[in-house]
Order: C-alpha cells, then structure tokens, then sequence
C-alpha cells in the first residue's frame, strides 16, 4: 500500500464504503447520506463522515490535536481582541482531566475526525488555518491594521505581516487536499456546487456542525427549533488557482453549510472580484493618464 499522507495510515486512492455511516464498537456513526465507496478526494468533495469516523480509527487522538495546533487550533490567535477565546484540540491528557480517571473512548477520536465532540475552534482560527493550507504552510500572526496614512494618502506607519510559524507541509499532499477543496464547488457532486456562481472562483469546505438538542427553560418554547437547528460553515480561498484571500462563513443555527453558508461566500467573493476588476481598471487608466501626460 502506497504511505503517502503525513503519518502514513492512508493511501488517498484507497476506497472506504459508505453506508450510510461506520460501525464502531456497539455504535453506529451516522453519515449524511450513503455514498457508497468513496477515496479521499470524493469524501473531501462530497462531505463524507464514513471515510473520516475510518481515518479517526486508525489515527491516535493526540496526533489529530498535534496537526490541529499546527495550524493554530487551540491557542489564542494574538489579534488584540480581549477577551479572546483559545479553542480546543481535545488529547488524551485532556479527556483524563475531563472524566477524572481512563475515561477516554476510541468513538472521541472519530468525533473529532470530523472537528465535532469537544473540538472547538473560532471563526478566525479556521481563516487563519485556510489561509496556512492555501498558501502551503505560513501561518501568520492576525493584524487590524495594515497600515496609518494621512488624509492624503501618504503613509505615516505600516504594520506588515508577522509569521507566527512555518508548517512543514508535503507539497504533493497539499495538493491533493487543495484539489478536493476545488472539487467542492466545481464538481457536479460537490456539496457547494449547487449554490456555485460562474466566473467565481473559489475552493473550500462545507461543514454543518450539530448542536446538543437541549430544551433549557429559558429560551422560548416557540423558538427551541431554532436553538436545536446545527450551525452552518463554510471555509476557503480565493481564487481557487492563485488565492489571494481566505474567508470563512458561520451561521449559528442556521442549518447546512452547503444551502446556507456557502452561498454567502460565493457572493462575498464575487463582490471581491469585481471590487478587485474596478480597481484594476482604475489603476490601469490612471497609468494612462501619466503616461499621455509625459509625452
């Protein structure tokens, strides 16, 4: 078996059957659908929960949280909001501490192969992590700031980019990965693909993650659908092919990330490009300008 991915427990061309969910111990991990023998280009394209729960079995839970924190899980980002929350990656240690004693159970790991269980992360951690992957391994210190300028432009400070720290990343494996993310929106299979907009070019992940269906007595009784409704993700880059930006998209109980957050970021991104396009042409006739004037 070709060991190619970065521990080396999966050959990314290796099928995983998909009924409907995985079989583990005495419980059953439900999938959102039966997708059938999936490798993991489709599982990525095609949200599959079975492939992941399969990849959670074979994968110890600490190493899951070592790549997380790689990428800046669990830790304060360092943007100068106070308070800022920190996430987490779930370990063994943590579980220990959790349940007081052995209480871990193999089924955490499989959780946490999809980023549900006790895996929490922020909204400008997962930018930060897409913006790491999309550029193959830099993950950067957040800024509010670029830059301070006068009322007529001129530069009084800048702020440049600060690199927290440099992932070691496989650039085939990263490819791999990236392809799939394109696969999301461009594949007719894909879970974004139907609320896909032409020319926008755009790679990402879909993600709907569940809520504890709780019915606590102060919420009202004629708004617990909504409480009990999962929240809805997407996260990528752009463009697909040069990216330029990250954006992440959550809407608190606001369903499937497929129907719900990513047509929200397929339009910010359009309104991106064309803002990008004006500017070229701005700058472009500007040029213009000069050079007729130095004539």
């Amino acid at each position: 078996m070709k060991r190619s991915l970065s521990s080396g427990l999966i050959d990314p061309n290796t099928d995983v059957d998909c009924k409907g969910g995985y079989e583990y111990g005495r419980r059953f991990f439900r999938c959102t659908e039966v997708h059938r023998k999936v490798n993991l280009h489709e599982a990525l394209v095609q949200s599959c929960n079975s492939y992941f729960y399969a990849l959670g079995e074979l994968i110890h839970i600490d190493q899951l949280a070592k790549v997380g924190m790689d990428f800046g899980f669990g830790v304060k980002t360092g943007v100068g909001i106070n308070p800022e929350a920190r996430g987490r990656m779930p370990t063994r240690a943590w579980y220990a501490r959790r349940y007081k004693g052995d209480g871990f159970r193999g089924g955490f790991t499989l959780l946490a192969a999809i980023g549900q269980g006790a895996t929490n992360v922020t909204v400008m951690q997962l930018a930060l992590a897409y913006a790491a992957l999309a550029n193959e391994g830099t993950l950067y210190q957040p800024q509010v700031v670029r830059s301070i300028e006068t009322s007529s432009g001129m530069t009084v400070q800048e702020f440049p980019p600060r690199v927290r720290r440099v992932i070691d990343l496989d650039p085939g494996q990263v490819g791999l990965i990236k392809s799939a993310l394109r696969g999301v929106v461009s594949d007719p299979k894909g879970t974004a693909h139907a609320e896909s907009i032409a020319g926008v070019d755009i790679a990402g992940k879909t993600g709907t993650a569940q809520v504890s269906h709780v019915n606590p007595k102060t919420v009202d009784p004629k708004r617990e659908w909504y409480f009990n409704r999962d929240h809805a993700w997407f996260a990528g880059y752009a463009p697909a092919k040069a990216p330029e930006i990250a954006i992440v998209v959550l809407i608190e109980h606001g369903g499937g990330g497929g129907k719900n957050a990513a047509p929200v970021a397929m339009r910010v991104v359009d309104a991106w490009q064309k803002l990008a396009k004006r500017r070229l042409a701005s700058h472009e006739s500007e040029d213009a300008k000069k050079e007729g004037a130095s004539l």
